[in-house]
């Protein structure tokens, strides 16, 4: 049975990675994974593998949203589930925009994130998400 502790770690886990994503805090992103993290995305033909693919991922992000792109995560359920550890949660991705009143919402989401605890804390091992929208990615 997961602690108290273990499930604060987890929710900043989740949190970590909005902060370092967004702000680009790269070194900081390394630290949030396992050497063989895979993100997949439901519906789409694509897969991250590996530290420096999530960076990529995530730097290309950033440049696309010129560096206003903002991850926002709600409702966070932490379960075990056959001796692996998930993190379930809601996303919305918004482009924070430059003045008041041009913030938009890019897509909206869920997470099923499996998650291990190492030497060096709570890491993600594995991401999955499925988005509410359609639409293609080319990177």
């Amino acid at each position: 049975m997961l602690s108290v502790e273990d499930r604060l770690a987890i929710q900043e886990l989740v949190a970590r990675f909005a902060h370092c994503s967004d702000y680009g805090d790269w070194a900081g992103m390394e630290q949030i994974y396992t050497p063989g993290i895979v993100t997949e995305l439901d519906g789409l033909p694509i897969k991250y593998e590996g530290i420096p693919a999530q960076i990529e991922h995530a730097k290309e992000s950033d440049r696309q949203a010129g560096g206003k792109n903002r991850h926002y995560h709600f409702n966070l359920v932490v379960e075990e589930q056959g001796g692996d550890v998930f993190a379930h949660y809601f996303i919305v991705n918004v482009n924070a925009g430059s003045a008041p009143m041009t913030a938009q919402i890019v897509v909206t989401g869920r997470h099923r994130d499996r998650v291990v605890k190492t030497e060096s804390g709570w890491k993600f091992a594995h991401r999955f998400i499925t988005f509410d929208q359609s639409f293609d990615l080319n990177f």
